[in-house]
């Protein structure tokens, strides 16, 4: 039985590949920074008290490993060139892969899957695959980046298998980020009926990550590989409106608000943005995110090691919702 390490294992993507290499019945050791994190209910797992950032927190984690599953990250992406989260980026992002890849190193690991970005590479208005090569300008990008280079490196210099997976925005129960925000701002009404620009964005289920993590780590081909992963479809982001009224209950809107009045508000946003330097809601770095385009290919990937997305979005969010409105329920009752 292969005995892996599992870091960022209390995150979105890291708790559900958890459960899925629990049910391969993996033997799972786990890195965490709190030992009382609330994953520490199975007895099948072991538990590695340790901080990315402190190398000398980390002697030991990789012994008796086979592989690792890299996941931790600090993934607060701005888009900005703000000096204290570029820090923090570089700190975990890079450094910490830094750390744990001199552990599984000294350990003799044989094989490590880092799960990287999209936002790795520059951004695209066109259909982006492993040929594209341009490089980040954001502290997140830059910091992914850079340990996806060291991670190619190190691997190369010490005979073990490396891949590297860049998901676009992860869909499944409980999801974080800008989709979750979108949805919890179409239920709550104040997300304003968007007009259909024809634009493309890649998305890809937690389940299907999860798939291509095993898949990467271990296939023949996938040694020393980069590999984008999608689910197949491309969303503009007024269809994922429209599905997510739809899952709601809610009849989607027949109106929408002019791209017009969207860009005179992300001009004003950006120009309050300059005099009072702090964030506002609506900029033109959030327009873009909203209106622009983020079309990956996973050709590659399924060339390769025969991947096969299962998922699409439509048919998840019914579950997406059903945990959505458990934790808006937990949420009231927290506060009554």
């Amino acid at each position: 039985m292969k005995k892996v390490l599992l870091t960022g294992a209390t995150g979105f993507i890291g708790k559900q590949l958890l459960n899925h290499l629990l049910m391969k019945q993996y033997s799972l050791r786990v890195l965490l920074r709190d030992a009382n994190a609330s994953i520490l209910n199975d007895n099948h797992v072991d538990i590695f008290t340790g901080d990315l950032t402190q190398p000398a927190s980390l002697i030991n984690v990789c012994e008796n490993i086979d592989t690792v599953f890299h996941l931790a990250a600090y993934a607060h992406d701005t888009g900005r060139n703000d000096s204290e989260l570029a820090h923090k980026h570089h700190a975990i992002n890079y450094l910490g892969t830094k750390h744990i890849l001199a552990e599984a190193v000294r350990s003799k690991v044989k094989h490590f899957l880092y799960v990287s970005s999209v936002k790795a590479v520059a951004d695209d208005e066109s259909c982006i695959d492993e040929n594209w090569d341009q490089q980040p300008n954001t502290p997140y990008g830059i910091a992914k980046r850079q340990a996806e280079n060291l991670v190619l490196s190190v691997g190369k210099e010490n005979n073990m298998h490396v891949s590297i997976l860049r998901p676009p925005l992860v869909y499944g129960p409980n999801l974080k980020g800008n989709l979750a925000a979108m949805l919890k701002a179409i239920d709550k009404g104040y997300f304003p009926p968007l007009p259909d620009t024809h634009n493309k964005r890649s998305l890809v289920s937690v389940y299907d990550i999860c798939e291509a993590a095993l898949l990467a780590a271990y296939h023949p081909k996938a040694n020393g590989k980069i590999y984008f992963v999608t689910d197949g479809v491309d969303y503009s982001t007024r269809r994922l409106y429209d599905l997510m009224c739809q899952a709601l209950g809610k009849s989607p809107y027949a109106w929408y608000v002019p791209i017009n009045i969207f860009k005179l508000l992300a001009f004003a946003g950006t120009a309050m943005e300059k005099l009072l330097g702090k964030q506002m809601p609506i900029n033109l770095d959030s327009m873009k995110k909203l209106l622009g385009s983020a079309q990956y290919s996973s050709q590659q990937i399924q060339n390769d090691l025969n991947f096969k997305p299962v998922y699409q979005l439509q048919e998840m969010l019914p579950d997406i919702i059903a945990a959505y409105r458990q934790q808006q329920l937990i949420v009231n009752v927290l506060h009554d």
